[in-house]
């Protein structure tokens, strides 16, 4: 029993030893990893130093710093020589808070671009534990090209006995922690369902009012709060939006508005899309300095304005790229948001595809069947597109499908009913890609597809279907 209790009395002890160290935190602000990358020169930053021993009158504190931090050759003082906070290129400040303590410079040295700065605590209060002060850096004395050794390592020793004191904490803390800039999210996704027939409007979704249009919404967060913060003309990002723009979308299409109002410092330019149609893009200028950056909500409004145009069924993504520096071709662009979910445009429709259909070939038989399920005809529009990129389609077959009955087509009468441009049916020997958009419910119209070649039997064709949205 004694040794147990022998134990736990050792324990108890090495428990207390252990809870006393010294802990340095790391950059009391973050500094802004494009703003740094792109600025003449680092920002003022902090350290904090939390004692977690008592220190009394003639105790002390030695900081060791890092390569990354170079030119210092004193240490500020006010008239009664008490360390304080810096006000000059080249000098460490002291800054206390509300600690009624005082600390007085005793020397600083550099060897091999190490610099040791040697602080004691004056007659009066002592530093008692769990109390701080920080460690300021000058942004002159920190080297850009060693950020990452822009450190400083704290210890302490007694006055009295010259023995270490407050020894295994984090000693060591970093005035340079990175932190990106901008960041990005889409707040409001599009979600325009598209009239079947003719497929000029939406249904539902969009704008009040306006059938014709949606929205898009891209927040942007720009903290300016962060050391070394870029800011000014030459901040600049791009929002690229990818869809599908081949229906009535052009670049007149497309109004910007934000919600930070027209302040002279922000310029959003025009819209430009991409000749195959596939994106838009447009960029957001810091025409000057301003408190809140780049932030703010950005709207995207895609008005199909051409009622004669069809609007193209879609999913759309959203990147935003910031380039802190957009004059020079040197430094890292930030990818605040990339290839996020922007939504999507879906026809009100049951889309049947077959994306192989051979047509009209010698002793060849293919054909589709569908089993409509419901108490109805089904009405159906037919596109397709063959091997050499030509389209062929049909208008609105009323009654397409029976009602309540399955329905078996040939490749021969959809070669009938296919039309090109011109008006020509499908040739022979084509190898179609088609669609069946039908006006359907979800899961009230299947199809089977497949193809028989005389002697060999028959083979399954795939299928995909998009259900009806109703």
């Amino acid at each position: 029993m004694k040794l147990f209790k022998q134990a736990l009395v050792a324990s108890a002890i090495l428990g207390a030893f252990g809870a006393q160290a010294a802990d340095l935190t790391d950059a009391v602000t973050k500094t802004s990893k494009q703003g740094l990358e792109v600025a003449a020169a680092a920002a003022d930053s902090s350290i904090r130093v939390i004692v977690r021993e008592q220190l009394e009158a003639g105790d002390r504190i030695k900081l060791v710093f890092g390569t990354g931090v170079t030119g210092l050759t004193s240490v500020a003082v006010n008239g009664s020589g008490e360390a304080t906070a810096t006000t000059t290129d080249n000098q460490l400040g002291i800054v206390y808070g509300s600690g009624t303590y005082k600390i007085k410079p005793i020397s600083t040295t550099t060897a091999s671009g190490v610099t040791t700065v040697v602080l004691e605590v004056m007659t009066g209060d002592p530093v008692t534990k769990d109390s701080s002060f920080e460690v300021q850096v000058r942004g002159a004395n920190i080297d850009k090209a060693k950020s990452s050794a822009a450190t400083v390592t704290y210890s302490a020793t007694s006055g009295l006995t010259g023995n270490a004191k407050d020894t295994t904490g984090d000693n060591t803390g970093a005035f340079i922690i990175l932190a990106d800039q901008y960041g990005a999210s889409v707040s409001t996704k599009a979600n325009g369902v598209i009239q079947r027939n003719p497929a000029t409007s939406f249904v539902s979704g969009g704008v009040t009012g306006n059938t014709n249009a949606d929205t898009i919404v891209i927040d942007i967060s720009d903290d300016q709060t962060l050391l070394s913060a870029a800011t000014g003309v030459n901040v600049q990002a791009t929002v690229t939006l990818e869809g599908d723009f081949t229906g009535a979308i052009t670049a007149s299409d497309v109004t910007l508005t934000n919600d930070i109002g027209t302040p002279a410092s922000i310029a959003v330019s025009g819209v430009t899309i991409a000749t195959d149609k596939k994106s838009l893009s447009f960029t957001i200028t810091d025409t000057a300095t301003a408190p809140n950056g780049i932030a703010g909500k950005y709207t995207i409004q895609l008005d199909h304005t051409a009622t004669t145009s069809t609007i193209k069924a879609s999913t759309f993504k959203a990147t935003v790229v910031v380039d802190a520096d957009s004059t020079s071709a040197t430094n890292t662009k930030q990818e605040a948001l990339v290839k996020a979910d922007a939504g999507e445009w879906v026809v009100d429709a049951t889309i049947i595809n077959i994306p192989y259909f051979p047509v009209d070939f010698a002793g060849v038989n293919t054909s589709v069947h569908f089993a409509n399920e419901t108490s109805s005809a089904v009405d159906a529009i037919i596109t397709a597109i063959d091997g050499k990129g030509v389209s062929y389609s049909t208008q609105n077959i009323t009654g397409f499908l029976p009602k309540g009955q399955v329905t078996k087509f040939s490749h021969l009468d959809l070669q009938k009913l296919l039309k090109d441009s011109k008006g020509n049916t499908v040739p022979a020997e084509s190898k179609l890609s088609i669609t069946f958009n039908l006006d359907v419910e979800d899961g009230k119209v299947n199809a089977y597809a497949f193809s028989e070649k005389t002697g060999n039997g028959r083979q399954s064709l795939v299928t995909s279907q998009q259900k009806g949205i109703k």
